[in-house]
């Protein structure tokens, strides 16, 4: 009979745990595309002709729940909202790190409003990308910076005018936990030009949730929403002294055991 070692024990038990994560992870995205049939069928038959904003907006929002409901039962990437009291009554600017495409869809599914600053390739994908555009938000061109920015404040201030909430990711791409990316312009301009406060915002999604179609790692994401800057300082300072906070909350954070093995 042959005597297997608590190391080889541990070693079988972890493929095993991570071939049974692999599978869930390929069944949430099987129920998404079958999640995401009727919305496709919506928003090329009816919101050809009619999509009232904000009925685009709640219903970008259900689809939203559901992703981050199926996230939730099927791969157990879990998430936990913490400093809700810091977001005041009135529309914000939420300046958020970028890790995934999760913390993109769940804040819209957490905020029925929001308004998020997202790159315009972004809005060519099937069903969550269609409902960026007719929500709408604010796309972002690659090849047009100087213009980007001058419509990018254009469209925010008329957006918290309205009373919608602003998202920007001002590293401007996904950067991995413990990663740096230098901010863009973009945030010290939203922050002159808008005249209202910023909450920053750091999570560690990254730990949880990989890219593409690669497995998904069960655990518990947590999203923190710090004191509010208040508006009408020094823009300059005010990015640096959020980009410093943010870097520093989002290495603390990388350091939770938010991802199984």
């Amino acid at each position: 009979m042959t005597d297997y070692s608590v190391s080889d024990a541990r070693r079988i038990s972890t493929s095993a745990r991570r071939l049974i994560q692999a599978g869930r992870t390929w069944l949430f995205h099987l129920v998404i595309l079958l999640w995401s049939l009727p919305f496709g069928l919506v928003i090329i038959t009816l919101f050809q002709i009619w999509r009232p904003p904000p009925v685009v907006r709640w219903t970008l929002r259900l689809w939203s729940t559901g992703f981050v409901a199926a996230a939730r039962w099927i791969t157990g990437v879990n998430y936990v909202l913490e400093g809700m009291e810091n977001i005041p009554a009135q529309p914000v600017i939420f300046v958020c790190n970028h890790q995934s495409y999760w913390e993109s869809i769940a804040f819209t599914a957490f905020f029925p409003h929001i308004n998020v600053v997202s790159k315009a390739g972004a809005m060519d994908i099937p069903v969550f990308g269609w409902g960026l555009r007719h929500a709408p938000m604010i796309p972002v061109h690659r090849d047009r910076r100087g213009g980007n920015l001058r419509r990018i404040v254009r469209d925010a201030r008329a957006s918290l005018a309205g009373g919608r909430n602003i998202l920007f990711f001002p590293e401007g791409t996904r950067v991995p936990p413990g990663a740096r990316r230098r901010y863009q312009r973009g945030l010290e301009m939203l922050y002159r030009e808008c005249g209202v406060a910023i909450v920053p915002v750091a999570h560690n999604a990254g730990l949880c949730w990989a890219e593409g179609f690669r497995t998904k790692h069960a655990g518990l994401i947590t999203i923190r929403f710090l004191p509010p800057v208040a508006p009408h300082g020094d823009p300059r300072q005010v990015t640096v002294g959020i980009e410093r906070l943010l870097n520093g909350e989002k290495d603390t954070l990388a350091a939770l055991p938010a991802r199984e093995a």
